[in-house]
């Protein structure tokens, strides 16, 4: 019989549940197989009502330009001190556990309303529609 290994548990290093519109960073996976995303990187929470324990949808964000992409977001707020511009891919939903969100140096960046309504459009043309079973 084939026993089942469980992964790890981890506590979350965040304080308290994540909110919508609120951006962190994520330690995404070692083992990822391209094209999935990888490494720590922002990501805008897109769900709502959790827990501090629990697991959260999220969109991952890249610096690298997107210009040619066609699911990808510009954010009008600067996430690096740098002035690096970031892009939502909108494409690419995760569910993740909270045990991967990090809070940024000072604060948790919130996502102006209107970026997050142009995320969620450009999500919601991406994922297929409702369709007739005849």
């Amino acid at each position: 019989m084939h026993q089942e290994t469980r992964p790890p548990k981890k506590e979350p290093s965040i304080k308290s549940a994540p909110k919508i519109r609120q951006i962190y960073w994520c330690e995404f996976w070692k083992d990822t197989i391209h094209p999935e995303m990888w490494k720590r990187r922002p990501v805008i929470i897109i769900s709502y009502k959790h827990i501090l324990h629990g697991h959260c949808t999220v969109i991952p964000v890249s610096s690298k330009p997107q210009d040619h992409n066609e699911w990808a977001y510009k954010l009008s707020i600067d996430l690096e001190e740098n002035g690096v511009k970031s892009w939502a891919i909108c494409n690419q939903p995760y569910t993740v556990s909270n045990s991967r969100l990090m809070k940024f140096k000072n604060e948790i960046p919130l996502l102006p309303k209107e970026d997050f309504n142009q995320i969620l459009d450009k999500m919601m043309k991406w994922l297929p529609k409702h369709f007739s079973l005849e």
